[in-house]
Protein backbone atom coordinates (compact mmCIF):
# COMPACT_ATOMS: atom_id res chain seq x y z
CA UNK A 1 0.00 0.00 0.00
CA UNK A 2 2.38 2.52 1.01
CA UNK A 3 4.60 1.62 -2.94
CA UNK A 4 1.22 2.56 -4.48
CA UNK A 5 1.13 6.04 -2.12
CA UNK A 6 4.47 6.59 -3.13
CA UNK A 7 3.64 5.83 -7.02
CA UNK A 8 0.58 7.51 -7.05
CA UNK A 9 1.66 10.94 -5.22
CA UNK A 10 2.07 13.07 -8.19
CA UNK A 11 -1.75 13.06 -8.74
CA UNK A 12 -2.22 15.27 -5.80
CA UNK A 13 -1.47 18.51 -8.14
CA UNK A 14 -3.85 16.86 -10.89
CA UNK A 15 -6.74 16.69 -8.89
CA UNK A 16 -7.12 20.46 -9.10
CA UNK A 17 -6.05 20.73 -12.60
CA UNK A 18 -8.75 17.80 -13.45
CA UNK A 19 -11.92 20.04 -11.06
CA UNK A 20 -10.82 23.05 -13.45
CA UNK A 21 -11.05 21.24 -16.60
CA UNK A 22 -14.54 20.08 -15.59
CA UNK A 23 -16.05 23.10 -14.79
CA UNK A 24 -14.69 25.04 -17.80
CA UNK A 25 -18.37 24.20 -19.35
CA UNK A 26 -20.00 26.28 -16.65
CA UNK A 27 -17.76 29.00 -16.85
CA UNK A 28 -17.85 30.19 -20.11
CA UNK A 29 -21.12 29.89 -20.31
CA UNK A 30 -22.18 26.17 -22.72
CA UNK A 31 -24.54 25.24 -19.68
CA UNK A 32 -26.60 27.42 -18.62
CA UNK A 33 -29.95 25.55 -17.88
CA UNK A 34 -28.62 23.75 -14.44
CA UNK A 35 -27.24 26.80 -13.43
CA UNK A 36 -23.19 27.40 -12.08
CA UNK A 37 -23.18 24.93 -8.81
CA UNK A 38 -22.66 22.27 -10.32
CA UNK A 39 -19.42 23.29 -11.16
CA UNK A 40 -18.93 24.18 -7.43
CA UNK A 41 -19.50 20.94 -6.38
CA UNK A 42 -17.28 19.47 -9.19
CA UNK A 43 -14.33 21.75 -8.29
CA UNK A 44 -15.46 20.84 -4.36
CA UNK A 45 -14.96 17.27 -5.08
CA UNK A 46 -11.78 17.25 -6.89
CA UNK A 47 -10.39 19.11 -3.72
CA UNK A 48 -11.79 16.79 -1.29
CA UNK A 49 -10.38 13.94 -3.37
CA UNK A 50 -6.74 15.39 -2.93
CA UNK A 51 -7.34 15.68 0.70
CA UNK A 52 -8.19 12.50 0.99
CA UNK A 53 -5.30 11.00 -1.06
CA UNK A 54 -2.94 13.40 0.99
CA UNK A 55 -4.03 12.22 4.34
CA UNK A 56 -3.71 8.59 3.45
CA UNK A 57 -0.37 9.19 1.88
CA UNK A 58 0.41 11.26 5.01
CA UNK A 59 -0.63 8.42 7.32
CA UNK A 60 1.23 5.88 5.16
CA UNK A 61 4.39 7.05 4.64
CA UNK A 62 4.45 9.13 8.58
CA UNK A 63 7.92 7.07 9.22
CA UNK A 64 9.71 6.42 6.20
CA UNK A 65 12.08 8.69 4.82
CA UNK A 66 12.26 11.19 2.59
CA UNK A 67 11.68 9.64 -1.41
CA UNK A 68 12.49 11.19 -4.56
CA UNK A 69 10.16 10.43 -7.42
CA UNK A 70 11.55 11.18 -10.94
CA UNK A 71 9.54 11.44 -13.91
CA UNK A 72 11.85 12.27 -16.93
CA UNK A 73 9.70 15.86 -18.32
CA UNK A 74 12.06 16.97 -21.75
CA UNK A 75 15.05 14.85 -22.77
CA UNK A 76 17.05 16.22 -25.46
CA UNK A 77 21.01 15.32 -26.89
CA UNK A 78 22.91 16.30 -23.58
CA UNK A 79 19.86 18.13 -21.63
CA UNK A 80 17.50 16.53 -20.04
CA UNK A 81 14.28 17.76 -17.33
CA UNK A 82 13.30 15.51 -14.55
CA UNK A 83 9.72 16.50 -12.93
CA UNK A 84 11.12 15.61 -9.31
CA UNK A 85 7.92 14.84 -6.51
CA UNK A 86 9.81 15.10 -3.07
CA UNK A 87 7.39 12.92 -0.43
CA UNK A 88 8.98 13.78 2.73
CA UNK A 89 6.63 14.37 6.35
CA UNK A 90 6.96 18.19 6.13
CA UNK A 91 6.03 18.36 2.40
CA UNK A 92 3.13 15.78 2.55
CA UNK A 93 1.96 17.88 6.00
CA UNK A 94 2.13 21.41 4.33
CA UNK A 95 0.29 19.59 1.05
CA UNK A 96 -2.64 18.53 3.16
CA UNK A 97 -2.70 21.87 5.56
CA UNK A 98 -3.18 23.63 2.08
CA UNK A 99 -5.29 21.21 0.00
CA UNK A 100 -7.47 21.38 3.98
CA UNK A 101 -7.24 25.55 3.69
CA UNK A 102 -8.81 25.25 0.20
CA UNK A 103 -11.47 22.81 0.89
CA UNK A 104 -13.10 24.95 3.85
CA UNK A 105 -12.01 28.26 1.49
CA UNK A 106 -14.43 26.90 -1.33
CA UNK A 107 -17.19 25.84 0.81
CA UNK A 108 -17.57 29.06 2.34
CA UNK A 109 -17.28 31.06 -1.43
CA UNK A 110 -20.25 28.06 -2.26
CA UNK A 111 -22.44 30.03 0.19
CA UNK A 112 -20.71 34.17 0.00
CA UNK A 113 -20.83 33.52 -4.12
CA UNK A 114 -24.32 32.18 -4.35
CA UNK A 115 -26.27 34.51 -6.71
CA UNK A 116 -23.18 35.71 -8.31
CA UNK A 117 -22.50 35.55 -12.32
CA UNK A 118 -19.03 34.34 -11.57
CA UNK A 119 -19.58 31.38 -9.53
CA UNK A 120 -18.34 28.78 -12.18
CA UNK A 121 -15.37 30.75 -13.26
CA UNK A 122 -14.04 31.44 -9.94
CA UNK A 123 -14.37 27.93 -9.34
CA UNK A 124 -12.22 26.90 -12.14
CA UNK A 125 -9.80 29.66 -11.29
CA UNK A 126 -9.49 27.90 -7.90
CA UNK A 127 -8.56 24.54 -9.33
CA UNK A 128 -6.19 25.78 -11.88
CA UNK A 129 -4.53 27.91 -8.58
CA UNK A 130 -4.95 24.97 -6.31
CA UNK A 131 -2.84 22.71 -8.78
CA UNK A 132 -0.34 25.12 -8.49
Amino acid sequence: MDQLLYQTSWWVPLYGLLGAILTLPWSIGLVRRTGPRPAAYINILMTLLALVHTGFMLWALWDAPPERLLIPWLSLPGFDLWLTFLTSRTSLGAAFFITALSLLAQMFALGYLEKDWALARFYALMGFLRQR
